[in-house]
């Protein structure tokens, strides 16, 4: 603890000129889905009516703050994260009814459960496995806030809290795992992308919600150039090219896993590239669209077809074929990847928007989101902030039919 109090001292917040909100929202999303809900349209009203019929989003809900979160019972026989799963679902549900409904009651709600967490949380426990929590809970909660943001209640008497709990907690464990200090990373490529990816994720958030240029240049800069594989280059792997159409595809790090941790892959590079997005610094184009690159790759073999694959090795496992255990794993992010890709920039991906439509077929035509589709860290890490956009005039964000239209 004396080590993360000391260095949340250097971190103090330097001047800079970030959007706000503009994390994974956006205020010109916000005016968008009031005018498509004010006219009754559909699918946004119908986005709508799901989102205020959750018990995540309703006024009357009550945070349960503890101390010490520990993702898993492996570690101090404890286990306690669902906790925290919950209430950052909560905030971020109720931040956006919010902003969307102009109903301060929510936005009450909202303040209250993180300022319940920013007052009573002091570490997250439980070996390697905290940064999980760290990197997945800290970019939905720091979206929350952010949504917040401009509720003068929250700015003035919580903000404040939020802001000291990102520095001393957060940001200091991001700094630690993705500078490889814990003894377990002595082989810098030894964890899945996953683990890097979400505190990347949560590196950036939690620079533009403490107005910390220089933690947001430091979590942009590990994603271009870093050396773990939270870096673009190691998160996908390989550039190959696929049968009969030559494309290029970008063979993910996890692919000779399973399908299911590389689906959480592909979810977190699109809240980074959504994050930058909204701070004008094009990720999803980095590097010849390797984002891109990836997210074809697992459609195309997620859909049943065949790939390339290059043996790919980390030093302590291997992989010579790729996986096909849980495959056609889905997570909500489909949206968003067609969305900016295809609709904004008018690229061919043509797995992805195949993808697309089995993901809206799975989710009964939304994706699912926090409090939607059942219980258990997978419905949980990376989804509850997701924000997605649809093709045509069903725009989805989050779990909803909110914000992005035509």
């Amino acid at each position: 603890m004396l080590a993360f109090l000391s260095f949340a001292i250097t971190l103090l917040p330097l001047a800079a000129s970030f959007m706000h909100p503009g994390l994974l929202v956006s205020d010109s999303d916000i005016t968008r889905a009031q005018g498509k809900i004010k006219a009754s349209q559909d699918p946004w009203t119908t986005s709508w009516d799901t989102l205020t019929s959750l018990s995540f989003s309703d006024a009357s809900y009550t945070p349960s703050p503890v101390s010490v979160i520990y993702r898993s019972a492996w570690y101090d026989n404890a286990e306690n994260a669902e906790l925290l799963w919950h209430d950052v679902a909560a905030a971020f549900n109720l931040a956006l009814r919010w902003k969307i409904s102009r109903n301060t009651s929510f936005a009450d709600t909202a303040s209250n459960i993180l300022y319940s967490w920013a007052t009573t949380l002091t570490s997250i426990g439980g070996g390697d496995d905290k940064y999980l929590t760290a990197g997945l809970q800290g970019y939905e909660l720091a979206n929350a806030a952010e949504l917040l943001r401009d509720y003068e209640p929250f700015a003035t008497n919580v903000l404040p809290a939020v802001v000291k709990m990102a520095n001393n907690i957060f940001i200091s464990m991001h700094y630690r795992w993705l500078n490889h200090e814990e003894p377990s990373e002595h082989i810098i490529l030894h964890f899945f992308a996953n683990w890097e990816l979400c505190n990347v994720a949560s590196a950036m958030a939690m620079g533009v919600l403490t107005d910390n240029q220089t933690v947001w240049n430091f979590a942009v800069n590990y994603f271009k150039t870093g050396d773990g594989t939270g870096a673009i280059n190691n998160a996908i792997t390989n550039i190959v090219q696929e049968p009969g159409r030559g494309a290029l595809l970008g063979q993910g790090q996890e692919s000779g896993r399973d399908q299911g941790h590389s689906a959480l892959d592909i979810q977190l590079l699109g809240v980074i590239g959504q994050q930058a997005w909204n701070q004008g610094e094009d990720l999803f184009a980095y590097n010849d669209s390797r984002i891109l690159r990836g997210t074809e790759y697992f459609a195309r073999y997620n859909l049943g077809n065949d790939v390339p694959f290059v043996p790919y090795t980390n030093g302590l496992v291997s992989f010579t074929e790729i996986s096909s255990a849980s495959r056609g794993a889905i997570r909500p992010t489909w949206e968003l990847l067609y969305n900016h890709y295809v609709t904004k920039k008018r690229i061919d991906a043509p797995w992805t928007t195949l993808f697309l439509n089995k993901s809206l077929e799975y989710y009964g035509g939304a994706e699912g989101g926090s409090g939607s589709w059942g219980e258990g860290a997978g419905h949980y890490d990376g989804s509850d902030l997701q924000i997605c956009f649809a093709r045509g005039k069903s725009h989805v964000n989050h779990l909803y039919y909110i914000y992005f239209g035509s």
